[in-house]
């Protein structure tokens, strides 16, 4: 049925239509840009308030609109919201783009999977680091903005809730900051296999077939991820 009304909106040049029944067939496409825009932010990759997510939604239905074919299902239609949504937000983040471009996405998947084993511990004053950071030398003096980054609440309460966290985890300041720096640590790709897991409610097929990566390799970054959350 949705895609027979897209299909006569599409021929009627009605985007406007198109938009309205695209936005709320789909929703979770807007909730991903919004909030991995907003953990771009957080983590200093973006300038904040630079790029607002409607701005993203509009061109990724935009482009949807443009190359809509009545052949496909919904299968095809989610695939590609989803596909152009990450697009999107990689293109905002032009240092990230730049490094995919030049090396095969597998093999920095397995460099990311090797990084996010590093195990963390807490130093004397209960701060959560890396263990490799213990026998880093400029460690002490940079310790306390290494250390706080403290995320939105539209950014955490959607990965608590998904991860089924102690809600008293948002009245702790330290738990906060350990938990913005623990998801400042997720490499590239991993973090945008979660943010799909967490902000998209994408399962690990759905996700394996947007990103085209084996679905082995997802289940290992969700339960590395997890895990170190949990941790927290």
């Amino acid at each position: 049925m949705i895609i027979k009304q897209l299909h006569k909106h599409r021929e009627e040049e009605d985007f406007k239509s198109f938009y309205r029944k695209i936005v709320s067939y789909v929703p979770e496409v807007k909730e991903f840009i919004a909030n991995s825009l907003k953990a771009a932010e957080n983590e200093g990759q973006i300038d904040r308030g630079y790029y607002h997510p409607d701005d993203l939604l509009d061109e990724v239905y935009l482009e949807v609109f443009t190359n809509f074919d009545a052949e496909w299902d919904v299968k095809m239609l989610r695939y590609l919201l989803f596909k152009k949504a990450v697009d999107k937000i990689n293109e905002k983040k032009a240092i990230e783009v730049a490094t995919l471009a030049s090396s095969s996405t597998g093999a920095l998947l397995k460099e990311e999977l090797d990084r996010l084993n590093e195990d963390f511990t807490t130093d004397g004053d209960g701060d959560l680091i890396l263990n490799t950071e213990l026998d880093d030398i400029s460690y002490k003096q940079t310790k306390t903005s290494r250390n706080t980054v403290y995320m939105d609440a539209s950014v955490e309460n959607p990965i608590l809730e998904k991860l089924k966290l102690d809600d008293a985890f948002q009245l702790s300041a330290r738990r906060r900051a350990s938990f913005g720096y623990l998801y400042t640590t997720i490499p590239h790709i991993s973090k945008t296999i979660f943010e799909l897991y967490a902000f998209a409610n994408q399962t690990v097929s759905e996700i394996a077939l947007i990103l085209d990566i084996e679905e082995d390799k997802i289940n290992k970054v969700l339960k590395v991820v997890t895990e170190r959350f949990k941790r927290v």
